[in-house]
């Protein structure tokens, strides 16, 4: 009895020994990040990504002459202070010169928390396909996609988005 006793310990610590140790991996809390990788260069001319804007962004495309932009841009322009906590980035791929213009004639150019850039018309649409114009797009704080809004769009709708 007692060599049986003894066996079966020798076996349970040879048991013990044998078998291999699980390896943890630390999880990698990866950062969501929804916004559309489009790269565009800001007014001044430096290059950049819609992926580095901040949480809490309203991407708006647009053409400086279209009439439903312009409306929309004063739309926003009346409702700003409603916007206080997100950035507005208006992207067109007009030139420069022009969309400057629209930013001063409806009165976002500078404004703390509204961005202007140019795009190129094939990135814009390899991000996000054959789209009227304006087209809006909100992101969270925390960089997810929200909502959409293709075409003129009361501003009121946009807000209760945020």
């Amino acid at each position: 009895m007692m060599k049986r006793v003894v066996f079966l310990m020798l076996v349970m610590f040879l048991f013990t020994q044998c078998t291999k140790e699980e390896k943890k991996t630390p999880v990698v809390k990866r950062e969501v990040n929804e916004l559309p990788y489009l790269t565009f260069n800001n007014l001044d001319g430096t290059p950049t990504t819609t992926r580095d804007l901040p949480g809490g962004s309203i991407i708006i495309l647009f053409n400086t002459d279209c009439d439903h932009c312009q409306r929309e841009a004063k739309a926003i322009q009346e409702k700003l202070t409603s916007f206080k906590e997100s950035t507005l980035l208006f992207i067109a791929a007009d030139p420069v010169e022009l969309i400057q213009k629209f930013a001063n004639d409806y009165g976002l150019a500078n404004q703390p928390n509204v961005r202007f850039g140019k795009a190129e018309s094939e990135d814009v649409y390899m991000n996000f396909g054959s789209i009227p114009t304006p087209a809006i797009y909100v992101y969270s704080k925390e960089k997810r996609f929200v909502k959409s809004f293709l075409g003129e769009t009361p501003v009121d709708q946009i807000i209760l988005s945020l």
